[in-house]
């Protein structure tokens, strides 16, 4: 992960939209949170194992199979994923015929999946979300699926950005936290915990900072 989500930080307290609403969880939940940030494929082998017990940045669709073994919690938050330009606007899915796309490797985009397959329309995968944005606006390729959050955070950043924000809306994702099955932390205490930094606009403000 990289900012706005999470970045190291100096002194190992780590920085990002992420670790503060983990923070706040935290201070709702009365518990202390260690925060390890995991590879996919390492995640499975810790709750496996019992030494997590829980991921607030996840959703069933996600999980895959392996919902089965969590408890899932309110929604926190949504996740916008858009396809944006750096020579105008995207009218339409139909009219990136033929184009290459910026993607991330190894995300699942299941709109773009057929057309993925098909060669309708090229990926061009990047290690992550800011290597993605940096070759769109290197002009590595016109067209490119980025988070909202990213983008929004990266144009802060760069106001003079060739990119335009107003993208075609791709899909709307729900991030929620599961919980392992077992976990001595109650579902609905973390449902309580997050019902509350959201009507207490907590939440909000964590995000209004990286906007």
């Amino acid at each position: 992960m990289s900012l706005p989500w999470y970045s190291p930080g100096s002194k190992g307290e780590p920085k990002g939209i992420t670790p503060e609403y983990l923070r706040a969880l935290e201070k709702k939940l009365g518990k202390k949170i260690e925060i390890l940030v995991l590879p996919k494929y390492r995640i499975r082998e810790y709750y496996k194992n019992n030494l997590i017990d829980f991921n607030c940045y996840t959703n069933p669709q996600w999980a895959g199979s392996a919902t089965k073994n969590f408890q899932w919690s309110h929604p926190l938050f949504t996740v916008t994923n858009l396809i944006v330009s750096n020579n105008g606007t995207v009218a339409s899915l139909d009219s990136l015929k033929g184009q290459t796309i910026g993607t991330v490797l190894k995300y699942n985009y299941p709109k773009l999946t057929k057309k993925f397959s098909s060669r309708e329309i090229i990926r061009d995968d990047a290690t992550n979300e800011e290597a993605n944005i940096v070759k769109l606006e290197n002009d590595r390729f016109k067209y490119a699926v980025v988070d909202g959050h990213h983008l929004a955070y990266y144009l802060r950043s760069n106001p003079n950005s060739k990119i335009n924000p107003n993208g075609l809306l791709l899909e709307e994702i729900p991030v929620s936290c599961w919980i392992r099955k077992g976990s001595e932390l109650k579902l609905e205490d973390l449902n309580t915990a997050i019902d509350q930094i959201k009507s207490e606009g907590i939440l909000e403000k964590i995000f209004q900072k990286y906007r």
